[in-house]
């Protein structure tokens, strides 16, 4: 008989994930996965073996975790594999809502309909997953429910699952505890997040072989979902690099950001030998967007000014500022000779447009270039890279404007912008003049039982863990639904 019996809980469903178990007594613990309870006995698996336990013999929580995974495993199997695709994450980063696939007929071969039901899939790390992406044949494992609240129509009651069934358990577990019996927090809020796409429009240079392009860091900072390089009406995808020298040692670079990509330009005729002095006379060269914020002005915008300080990392100072409309641009001197560039990166939609300048401290109101001689001591270290070649220096600035504007590029950077959503909390009714001083109105709520009969929140038979719209199924006769 005990033979018979250690033989049906091995092989009554899948491991769990190991999991620290304690004796009843709290004096010894064992890392172990969970095989099946039945009865008064435990299946785990010990060190890749599986072994048989009295339930008895452990603590009350843990016995309590091994009963509600045996359901939840029980219940995974019954629902089958499943196919499914991840909509959106929920706002607390918390786990992903799904759109379950819907069955096609195998006769017509069609591709399969994403447009099923909508669900909850808990996980451990929300960005471990993307928008679009789709698994097919998933074991999933109940968690509970939730309440959807999406950013159009009424909020509902969805199913909440995991990929892993200990996930499941201990999830669907501490949402129990946290509800403190109320039926009402027995399904937690799940809201859509309410996202705006904004664009960052930033200046860049090529400065090397390869399509190797120099641009503001702030154009990727805090993350970004696309970047591209846009030049002559055509959208270049960019990759950000940390450039290495012959000997694989990563480089320090000045304050630029280094990017490649395929864009069909040669490198900017920028380099010069002359020694930059504080005081001396530059023009700023910058030009600004078009009306699409696809390309630049063909006419340069000019100012002039002096240089003003040295800083650190290959960078000056100087005070002959542009119009924050100016993305970026170059710093001549006199002659045309190019000293450096500077960025202007600006942003639009969102919460509205605005340079990085904005976010940054004014200093005496000195604006900050990078130094074309840090940028060819940059290359020469770079294998396949070579300095920047010498300009073609002329004292006509219109001129020299339309030679720099050739090598020069508009960088977008798309990021996301959340807006934090606040759930209006529901009105409680109130108690009916023939309920006792204090006493509450039954919480509101439905589970769907596997018969199909729908239960009210105040049925005996009533299971948070399969909660349900107040339509479906058939009302209990106990309840009337």
């Amino acid at each position: 008989m005990k033979t018979r019996l250690t033989a049906a809980l091995l092989m009554a469903c899948t491991v769990v994930a190991a999991r620290e178990w304690q004796s009843a007594d709290g004096s010894k613990t064992v890392d172990a996965g969970f095989v099946a309870v039945k009865g008064g006995k435990l299946a785990l698996s010990v060190a890749g073996k599986n072994a048989v336990f009295p339930l008895s013999s452990f603590a009350a929580e843990d016995q309590q975790f091994a009963k509600n995974a045996q359901v939840i495993a029980e219940t995974a199997a019954k629902l089958g594999p499943q196919s499914f695709e991840f909509a959106h994450p929920a706002e607390d980063g918390s786990g992903w809502i799904c759109r379950m696939a819907l069955k096609t007929d195998p006769k017509a071969g069609g591709p399969k309909l994403f447009t099923g039901e909508a669900f909850f899939l808990v996980t451990k790390d929300a960005f471990a997953h993307q928008k679009g992406q789709r698994i097919e044949n998933q074991t999933l494992f109940g968690a509970g429910g939730r309440t959807y609240h999406p950013l159009v129509g009424d909020p509902a009651m969805v199913r909440a699952f995991s990929l892993e069934a200990e996930h499941a358990t201990k999830v669907w577990m501490d949402v129990m505890a946290a509800s403190g019996g109320d039926v009402a927090k027995q399904a937690p809020n799940v809201l859509e997040p309410d996202v705006e796409i904004a664009t960052r429009h930033g200046f860049g240079i090529v400065i090397g072989k390869g399509g190797l392009v120099a641009t503001d860091p702030e154009i990727v900072k805090k993350g970004f979902k696309s970047l591209v390089i846009h030049h002559d009406g055509k959208d270049y995808p960019a990759t950000l690099i940390s450039p290495k020298d012959k000997e694989g040692a990563d480089l320090k670079t000045p304050d630029v950001q280094i990017v490649t990509c395929a864009v069909p330009l040669e490198p900017a005729r920028i380099g010069t030998k002359k020694i930059i002095e504080v005081g001396q006379n530059v023009f700023a060269i910058g030009f600004e967007l078009n009306t699409g914020k696809k390309g630049f002005s063909s006419k340069a915008t000019v100012t002039r000014g002096i240089v003003s300080r040295f800083g650190s990392n290959g960078s000056f100072q100087h005070d002959a500022r542009l119009s924050p409309e100016n993305p970026g641009g170059y710093l001549v001197g006199e002659k045309g000779d190019v000293l450096g560039f500077f960025f202007q990166t600006q942003t639009s939609g969102g919460s509205g447009r605005k340079s990085s300048s904005d976010d940054k401290p004014a200093v005496e109101a000195l604006g900050s270039c990078v130094s074309t001689q840090a940028i060819s001591k940059l290359l020469e270290r770079i294998p396949g890279q070579s300095e920047l070649r010498t300009s073609v220096t002329t004292e006509d600035m219109e001129a020299n404007g339309k030679a720099l504007l050739a090598s020069s590029v508009l960088v977008l950077a798309t990021f996301e912008i959340n807006k934090p959503r606040k759930i209006t909390p529901p009105k409680v009714a109130a108690p009916a003049a023939n309920m006792p001083p204090g006493a509450n109105p039954p919480p509101a709520g439905w589970s769907l039982s596997k018969s199909g009969i729908r239960h009210s929140s105040k049925c005996r038979y009533y299971n948070a863990q399969y909660p349900c719209q107040p339509t479906e199924g058939q009302p209990c006769k106990v309840c009337g639904g």
